[in-house]
């Protein structure tokens, strides 16, 4: 039988502790990410017509980062797999490295009205 990489066998904790708390957190993943476009409405991230600030949007400025961090978080204990928790930081790198401009783009078309939001919502928890 053929060695697994050593990335995959990082196991933590034991197995129903592990799909436990993974499982919790790909649900707590799911419920923000819903909340979030129920929040949203028919608002689009292309083109929004308002600033959403309520619902989860009035707990953080980015649920749907929130939420898909979540999600992987929990996939890679649920699947036993070093490489799920290894792509965390870089997914969680790369979706922080577009929420600047995303916010500046905000800031330019409800200047004062996110700049408010900004100064009473955190960006992420």
């Amino acid at each position: 039988m053929p060695s697994r990489p050593a990335i995959e066998q990082v196991r933590p904790w034991r197995s129903k502790r592990r799909r436990t708390a993974g499982w919790s957190a790909v649900i707590a993943g799911c419920v923000v990410v819903t909340a979030a476009v129920r929040a949203a409405g028919g608002t689009t991230l292309a083109e929004p017509v308002k600033l959403v600030t309520t619902g989860v949007y009035g707990v953080n400025r980015n649920p749907m980062s929130v939420g898909t961090t979540l999600l992987y978080l929990g996939i890679g204990p649920i699947t036993r797999s070093g490489w799920a928790l290894a792509m965390l930081s870089l997914t969680s790198a790369a979706t922080h490295r577009g929420v600047p401009a995303g916010e500046r783009r905000l800031s330019e078309q409800f200047s004062r009205e996110f700049r408010q939001y900004c100064g009473a919502v955190r960006r992420y928890l």
